[in-house]
């Protein structure tokens, strides 16, 4: 695969966003993380090279900003250099307040992939991510600017070289309070001029969300994993009317996992399912959920839908995946979690397991 060009060269990228980021250690050329750094996006590489974003998830800003507050790993406890940094920028008030993933579970929280490979292990990671998460509360518009046109040098790149090209800005959260694809991203006439010259790619002057940005791109494979519900500005079916390719995530941990998860399928989505299981081992060939449903006339019915499945561990390009199915995700370790991230996943049997509004059941090829 053809390495990704580097064109963020000096005076290419307008001042004010350079600025920005520098405020917080960071630079376009590091902002989004490419799949010859992250194994599982490499897996993808036949198909596109791959580009994710990382926030610190959750409440994980809060505890990183306070002092004495011992995490049970190193990375998810107080990381001083991030409170000096909000403290510096104003944004401590901000920082306690954030609230990266406002619909995961519990054991979701608790066991959340940031968490995992070298997220999980290495300080230095959990400050990186923490720096982008201050970056984006002290100016959201202006720091999604700064992703565009970090995914523009991608995207020319990926065009020179006769590719598709992946993106997930939810990496580890769900991004700005308003949404990414409802985020007003605003280009002067000069930037506009500047991109067209150096990217090849027509983006109108003025204010647009950053859906309609992205869909300017003709390479770009838009894909994000959210937890969101169906309806309203930040649910399933705006992001999907937005231009993104979503699946959404099934949490058996949930007190509405199931119903969750068969509206989802109803509504033409792919269903991300985690599954406590060995690497290697062969991953079910459908997901059955049974719920018990209030319905039109006042009384209760049993609706029960089964899927097939496809290997969500053996790409990350869910763009590639047919929809209506259910993507097998097998758990990976998450330095920290403790026991209640066990209930964030199904297990690796054949019998039906009890779930709080309903059942789900794996059927494994033979």
């Amino acid at each position: 695969m053809p390495a990704l060009i580097h064109r963020d060269a000096p005076g290419a990228v307008p001042a004010d966003i350079r600025d920005h980021l520098a405020r917080f250690g960071l630079t376009l050329r590091g902002l989004l993380t490419t799949d010859r750094s992250n194994p599982k996006l490499g897996k993808g590489a036949d198909l596109a090279p791959a580009l994710i974003l990382h926030h610190l998830p959750a409440r994980a800003l809060a505890r990183a900003i306070t002092p004495g507050d011992p995490g049970p790993t190193a990375p998810r406890s107080f990381v001083p250099a991030l409170l000096e940094l909000a403290e510096r920028e104003g944004l401590t008030a901000a920082a306690r307040r954030h609230n990266g993933c406002p619909w995961a579970s519990g054991g979701c929280a608790m066991g959340c992939l940031n968490w995992s490979g070298h997220g999980g292990l290495n300080v230095t990671v959990a400050a990186a991510r923490g720096r982008r998460t201050l970056a984006m509360l002290a100016g959201v518009n202006i720091y999604g600017r700064a992703v565009l046109w970090a995914t523009l040098r991608h995207h020319r790149a990926a065009v020179d070289a006769g590719q598709l090209l992946s993106l997930r800005l939810r990496g580890t959260d769900e991004g700005p309070v308003c949404g990414w694809h409802h985020l007003p991203v605003r280009i002067s006439t000069a930037e506009a001029v500047a991109i067209r010259d150096r990217y090849g790619v027509d983006l109108a002057a003025g204010v647009a969300p950053m859906a309609d940005r992205m869909a300017a791109l003709p390479a770009l494979r838009w894909m994000e994993y959210s937890k969101a519900g169906l309806s309203g500005p930040l649910g399933l079916i705006a992001q999907r009317d937005a231009g993104a390719d979503i699946t959404a995530s099934f949490a058996a941990d949930r007190s509405t996992a199931t119903a969750d998860g068969l509206a989802a399928l109803d509504a033409g989505f792919r269903l991300a399912v985690p599954v406590r299981m060995r690497k290697g081992d062969p991953i079910p060939s459908a997901v059955t959920l049974r719920a018990t449903i209030p319905s039109a006339s006042g009384g209760r019915s049993v609706c029960t839908v089964t899927v097939p499945t496809v290997d969500g561990d053996r790409h990350d390009h869910r763009w590639a995946d047919p929809h209506g199915v259910a993507v097998i995700l097998r758990t990976k370790r998450s330095r920290g979690a403790g026991p209640e991230a066990d209930a964030f996943s199904l297990a690796a049997h054949d019998q039906p397991q009890h779930l709080a509004d309903g059942s789900a059941l794996l059927t494994w090829p033979d």
